[in-house]
């Protein structure tokens, strides 16, 4: 049971990172575990089957091995309903219809409204009061206000521990904007001010008895404890707006990165907001399992017939008059499947003749600034759109997804490269992250050199790797330079990994618009020197520096 003793606010489930990422594991861990206790033993057998599987990003395993596995089983994917661990591990129906892969927004919806806090699953103080479903009145703060920020999550809306304070949070936010519009010196000083002035008013009884002691740390200062609640409150935001997302009842705003109710879910909104309960639950431990667990438990529109077929019409979608209303649910995915191609199919011809290419650039930049709420995912597709940008490629695949109104979604799933791309004599797949420093080699060196040697093991043809990220960390940058010089089997081979730093890959794309590039063999040439240098150069920083030079005149270079 989780412990709400040192806890003021709302938090987010930043274990996993999305809600996407509970699928594989507690595939996992109902296939390998199923009938079994959930005790230490089992914690570490779990994680040690979860560390070896082509889902886990990483290379290093955690000194505590039980306590990780908590960390990923009993935060989210119990929390959330999809798996039971008492009085042993076993799957629920709401965690097989997760696993099934049907219908996956309408599973995730239901089970984030269901959500609360209290809830027979978390001890709470007698001295906390809570009587909130978060991920509704989130939503309900983004249908008032239109748009909605991670900083004013992070600074105001953590506050709503009751519902019946959603007035005053709103009322606050409002009062913030005019603030901020207002004022005439520094915004981002502000702001920060701000946000310290509001942690100092949750925290005050914290602050005044010196309860002041952070994880992880020996500083017990005001000023450290300050900042790692801002810290928190930052990651608790974003982690509510990646769960949030995966409804795809939310999206962002394409100029402000705000988070709105997507256009084509208006409806659905105002019927979750209409008819869901805001007032949490006051129940047993098994009664509140009963309705976690029970997917008809909470009612949605797309439960209503009606809805159905009026939105498939919309949509241009034939049906059966008699069909049921689980094959008309069947039928709507597919046909927004086929809505969301014909977006991306009409991104790419938008993307021709450079015609994007200041905001594929300003987006960049945005990315680098951190003014974009999920940075990872917007550098993988402004990356993708890069590669379309310029063209000459008989496909180019991006294994992120977007949603129904073109925005994107979420990355690309731990076993897959972020984007394949096919031209006429090679292949090249792309892989890219915002981690730095030792973090970027433990998560991505094992993973990157992996969905190499899988495409390059299906293939007969050349395969290349381009590793984008804001900055190359000497960590990664040793490791595929030394990979690179290596037969390895379960690679295919020697890998052929070339690390760009986001200056150089923009770069790497300007040349080709300055350049008039219109030849896939001129690419495969660059990247054939770039590897040939890795064979000649006498350390990673030679190699390194190469790179750097070459890439200004890359499109000229036969």
């Amino acid at each position: 049971m989780a412990n709400l003793s040192k806890t003021r606010t709302l938090f987010g489930f930043t274990s996993p990172r999305t809600v996407e990422k509970i699928i594989p594991e507690i595939a996992i861990l109902a296939t390998s575990f199923n009938g079994r206790k959930w005790d230490t033993d089992t914690q570490t057998a779990f994680f040690r089957e979860l560390f070896a599987s082509e889902w886990y990003e990483g290379n290093k395993m955690p000194k505590n091995i039980s306590l990780a596995a908590r960390d990923r089983i009993t935060r989210a994917p119990k929390a959330l309903g999809f798996i039971d661990l008492k009085p042993e591990i076993r799957l629920t129906e709401v965690g097989s219809r997760l696993l099934s892969g049907k219908r996956t927004a309408e599973v995730i919806t239901r089970q984030l409204l269901k959500f609360q806090l209290p809830s027979p699953y978390h001890r709470t103080p007698a001295d906390r009061r809570f009587n909130v479903r978060p991920y509704l009145e989130l939503l309900r703060l983004v249908k008032e206000l239109g748009k909605v920020s991670k900083m004013e999550i992070a600074i105001f809306f953590l506050q709503m521990t009751g519902y019946e304070k959603f007035t005053a949070v709103a009322d606050s936010i409002k009062t913030f904007r005019v603030d901020v519009a207002y004022h005439t010196g520094n915004r981002k000083e502000f702001i920060d001010k701000r946000f310290t002035e509001e942690i100092r008013k949750i925290y005050k009884d914290d602050i005044e008895t010196n309860n002041t002691m952070t994880r992880e740390s020996s500083d017990a200062s005001v000023a450290k404890f300050i900042k790692t609640k801002k810290s928190n409150h930052i990651d608790y935001a974003d982690a509510l707006i990646r769960y949030l997302r995966a409804t795809q009842l939310v999206s962002f705003d394409k100029k402000t990165y705000r988070l709105i109710i997507a256009p084509s879910r208006v409806e659905e909104v105002e019927f979750i907001l209409k008819h869901v309960e805001r007032h949490a639950l006051e129940a047993t431990e098994q009664e509140y399992k009963a309705y976690l667990f029970d997917p008809a438990s909470l009612s949605l529109l797309t439960d209503n017939r009606r809805y159905l077929e009026n939105r498939l019409k919309l949509l241009g979608a034939r049906f059966d008059q008699s069909a049921g209303i689980d094959s008309l649910k069947d039928l709507l995915e597919a046909t927004e499947q086929r809505v969301v191609a014909q977006s991306i199919h009409e991104t790419e011809v938008s993307l021709k003749e450079y015609k994007e290419f200041d905001n594929i650039t300003e987006v960049f930049q945005n990315i680098v600034r951190e003014e974009v709420p999920d940075p990872s995912l917007y550098l993988e597709w402004n990356v993708w759109r890069s590669m379309v940008m310029i063209n000459y490629a008989r496909e180019i695949k991006g294994n992120f997804s977007i949603d129904l109104d073109g925005v994107p979604l979420n990355i690309a799933m731990g076993n897959m490269p972020d984007i394949e791309i096919t031209y006429e004599h090679f292949k090249l797949i792309i892989e890219v992250t915002m981690s730095a420093g030792n973090k970027q080699y433990e998560m991505e060196g094992e993973p990157v050199s992996r969905h190499f040697g899988n495409v390059q093991k299906n293939t007969s043809q050349t395969v290349f790797c381009l590793f984008v990220a804001p900055k190359i960390s000497e960590g990664a940058l040793a490791h595929f330079f030394n990979l690179n010089k290596m037969n390895t089997r379960a690679y295919g081979g020697k890998t052929r990994i070339i690390p760009m730093n986001l200056t150089q890959f923009i770069r790497f794309v300007s040349v080709a618009r300055e350049y008039h590039f219109n030849d896939s063999k001129n690419l495969q040439d660059y990247f054939d020197t770039i590897i040939d240098q890795n064979g000649k150069a006498d350390d990673e920083i030679v190699w390194s520096e190469y790179i750097a030079n070459s890439v200004s005149s890359w499109v000229r270079a036969r």
